[in-house]
């Protein structure tokens, strides 16, 4: 019967192997961890990009709106009541704290 070579031996080699496989292994697993948090922050970071987006293609079609808009009497009635805060002579205003 044959001795097996390597059976029951620990030599320095080997040992210096599965220290490096087991580090190279935990490095892996940090790695992997690391990557997949950026990853997931990427994303959220998108999502508020494309919500911010959005609000501001509303904002540009509100304003699109405004400019096309004709220039009646409902238009100037409108602009003086949002932007300087006129009102008809017969009208009762009521202010309010809560915006």
């Amino acid at each position: 019967m044959q001795k097996k070579y390597f059976q029951g031996r620990k030599t320095a080699a080997s040992m210096l192997i599965q220290v490096f496989l087991i580090l190279l292994f935990v490095f892996s697993v940090v790695f992997f961890l690391w990557s997949l948090m950026k990853y997931n922050k990427i994303i959220e970071d998108k999502k508020e990009d494309e919500a911010y987006i959005e609000q501001l293609n509303d904002e540009i079609e509100r304003l699109e709106y405004l400019v096309d808009a004709p220039l009646d009497d409902a238009y100037k009635i409108r602009i003086a009541r949002e932007k300087l805060g006129m009102c008809f002579p017969d009208e009762i205003v009521f202010h309010s704290e809560v915006e």
